[in-house]
Formats: structure tokens, C-alpha cells, sequence
């Protein structure tokens, strides 16, 4: 009976207990561009990348896209009034007289646990997190000009709604830097 009590204590204490999500934070806040972001005539946008040894799970393949897409909308309307170009491909980047400013978002960790994980284990899923760096690129003498990093994070008990919150809050982050940089 002793045996049976502390089995059934050990299981409930696994089931509410959740997988840590441990992702590297960044040191600091994101500093500014060495160079002011108001003097290129012409920004372009590339697709949001991702490393290797994050592309290999669905889910942070779609939370890519979903990123990709909300940051162009974002940049759109920060850049208005500007030359701004997106393009699908870095192949797509073509020379030009005009002063230049490549911009290469990166997600270099995440761990995005989507609707249906989140339905079917809950807050054993863990939570979600990820790490972004965007580099930025004076075409013209193809030197960087800064690689903030950013991040967001939401605990397993968050909640639904939280782990797409975590995406939209890290494009949202990168986006508020240029609106403060531009």
C-alpha cells in the first residue's frame, strides 16, 4: 500500500511537472547601430534564417514562416516613405549606386511548441522561447554595422495563446529597435 501511495505521489508530481525551456539570453540590451540607420537610402529585408540544429522540427519551421511574415508586415510600415526591399533570396540583392542596408534576421535558438503539443501534453510540453539576431550590412563597403540580439520566453503555465505570443513579441521587439534606430 506504502509502495502504491508513492508511486501515485511520484506520477502526479511528473504530471505537473513541465520540460524546462533553456535557451541562451542575451548579455545585454540591444545596442544601437554604429552607424544611423537614417542615412541609407535603400534598406533590404531578407528572409528570416534559422540554425541548423533548430530547422529540423516542424514546429519551429512553421514558427519561422509565421515570424517571416509578421516581421515584413511590421518593417513595411517602419520603413515607409523609404526604399525598403524584400526579397525571398540573398541572390535577389542587387548592387546599387544608392546607400545600402541589408538586414539578416536569425533565429539562432528556439523551441516553439505549437497548438497541438500544447492540446495533447499541456504544460509537460514545456514552454517556448527564442533567440534572435539581426545582423546589418552597409552593402556599400560590406561592413557591419550591429548584431542586436533579441529574445522572448514563455513558461510552460502560460497559458494558450502564449507560445505564438513569444513570436509575435520578438518581431515585435526587433521591429520597435528600428523604429528607435531610424
Amino acid at each position: 500500500m506504502k509502495t502504491i501511495r508513492i508511486a501515485i505521489l511520484l506520477l502526479s508530481v511528473l504530471a505537473l511537472s513541465a520540460c524546462a525551456t533553456r535557451l541562451t539570453k542575451p548579455q545585454g540590451p540591444a545596442l544601437p547601430p554604429t552607424t544611423s540607420i537614417q542615412t541609407y537610402e535603400r534598406i533590404i529585408l531578407t528572409p528570416i534564417t534559422i540554425s541548423p540544429e533548430f530547422a529540423e522540427h516542424d514546429s519551429n519551421q512553421d514558427a519561422r514562416v509565421k515570424m517571416n511574415d509578421y516581421l515584413q508586415k511590421l518593417m513595411q510600415i517602419t520603413f515607409k516613405g523609404k526604399n525598403l526591399q524584400i526579397v525571398s533570396d540573398e541572390s535577389e540583392i542587387a548592387v546599387s549606386d544608392e546607400r545600402t542596408l541589408i538586414i539578416k534576421p536569425h533565429i539562432k535558438e528556439i523551441k516553439y511548441v505549437n497548438t497541438a503539443a500544447r492540446i495533447f501534453a499541456g504544460a509537460m510540453a514545456g514552454g517556448s522561447a527564442v533567440l534572435m539576431e539581426v545582423s546589418m550590412i552597409d552593402a556599400n563597403v560590406n561592413r557591419s554595422i550591429g548584431n542586436p540580439e533579441f529574445y522572448a520566453d514563455a513558461s510552460a503555465w502560460s497559458g494558450f495563446g502564449a507560445d505564438n505570443r513569444v513570436l509575435n513579441e520578438v518581431i515585435e521587439d526587433i521591429d520597435t529597435y528600428f523604429k528607435i534606430h531610424n
